[in-house]
C-alpha cells in the first residue's frame, strides 16, 4: 500500500532524517515521548502534503518547518484547553545541577531544557544540526538576525549555567566528561 508521489528515494530520505527530526522535536518538547508523538504527527502531515514538497529543495528544512508548526499548533490547542505548565514548573523539573552525575551530555540536556523555546530551537538548528543562520531563520520563519541574537543569548545562558554548575562541584566528585 503506497502513497502516490512518495517514491522510494523520498521514503529513504525521510527515514534517514528521522533521528535528526526526533532530536529537533525533543529540543522543542523537552520530553522524549511527546517528541515521538510530535514527529509522528509531522510525518503524517508530510505524507499527506507530499505534493507540496518542491523537488530540489532541502527535505530536512521542510520537515523541520512542519515539526515547528505542529508544535505551535499543539501548544495553542493546549492553551485553549488550559493544559499549560508554566515555564517555571518546567524549568524546576529539568534545572541543571548536580543531577547530571558528571556527564556532559546529561548536563547539556538539562541546560538546553532550561532555555526558552525560541532560544532552544535556534541553538539546536544552528549548533547541533549545523544549519546556517539563514537556513534556521527560514525554518523558524524569522529573520536570520533574530536567529543570531537567539543563539548568542542561548550561548550566554548556557555558559552561565555551566559556570554556576561547575562551582557546585568539588574536586572529589566525578568531573564532567569522566567515565
Amino acid at each position: 500500500m503506497g502513497h502516490p508521489g512518495l517514491d522510494t528515494a523520498l521514503k529513504t530520505e525521510l527515514t534517514d532524517l528521522l533521528p535528526r527530526a526526533l532530536r529537533f522535536a525533543r529540543s522543542l518538547t523537552r520530553d522524549p515521548i511527546a517528541a515521538e508523538d510530535l514527529v509522528q504527527t509531522a510525518y503524517a502531515k508530510a505524507v499527506e502534503r507530499i505534493h507540496q514538497y518542491e523537488t530540489g529543495t532541502r527535505l530536512d528544512s521542510w520537515m523541520y518547518r512542519i515539526i515547528q508548526t505542529s508544535w505551535i499548533d499543539e501548544k495553542r490547542r493546549d492553551q485553549r484547553r488550559g493544559n499549560v505548565i508554566s515555564f517555571e514548573d518546567a524549568r524546576d523539573n529539568s534545572a541543571p545541577g548536580q543531577n547530571h552525575g558528571g556527564v556532559d551530555r546529561m548536563f547539556l540536556q538539562s541546560a538546553l531544557a532550561a532555555l526558552g523555546e525560541e532560544q532552544r530551537s535556534a541553538i539546536t538548528l544552528v549548533l547541533i544540526e549545523g544549519y546556517s543562520y539563514r537556513e534556521a531563520g527560514d525554518i523558524l520563519q524569522v529573520p536570520d538576525g533574530t536567529v543570531m541574537s537567539r543563539v548568542a543569548r542561548a550561548r550566554k545562558a548556557l555558559a552561565a549555567l555551566y559556570d554556576d554548575d561547575s562551582q557546585t562541584t568539588d574536586n572529589t566528585d566525578i568531573q564532567r566528561g569522566s567515565p
